[in-house]
């Protein structure tokens, strides 16, 4: 199975051709190579949370979805005046993990429950 490589992130971010408005100033590639695995093996995951054009909640869902041409559900959502918009082209994007292996495997349970599938698919990848 292909893995995402921070080259092929930073091209998406850099490309000027996504959507939505990020506002929040980086994302994790760890994280990011994660949820593209279960997403190029079907796993569906929950919608993302927008308000207009911009991103409330869920932006490495996101950058996933645009990167394995996998669609993701939006919802409208609220979000507070004050949140800062920034530059897909100027998200930092961190290549530590900064999940724990505790976090790791909440996210693991949550979506095998979702998708009905064994945890240990999840887990060995």
């Amino acid at each position: 199975m292909q893995e995402i490589t921070l080259k092929n992130v930073k091209d998406l971010l850099e490309s000027g051709s996504l959507e939505f408005i990020a506002t929040q100033e980086a994302v994790c590639l760890p994280i990011l190579q994660r949820i593209y695995k279960k997403m190029k093996i079907g796993i569906k995951f929950e919608g993302i949370k927008v308000k207009g054009s911009r991103i409330v909640d869920g932006h490495h869902r996101y950058i996933c979805s645009e990167l394995s041409k996998v669609e993701i559900t939006k919802y409208n959502w609220g979000i507070a005046s004050a949140i800062e918009d920034y530059n897909w082209s100027e998200v930092t994007i961190r290549e530590y993990d900064y999940e724990t292996p505790e976090r790791i495997h909440e996210h693991n349970v949550r979506d095998a429950k979702l998708n009905d599938v064994d945890i240990s698919i999840l887990n060995d990848l």
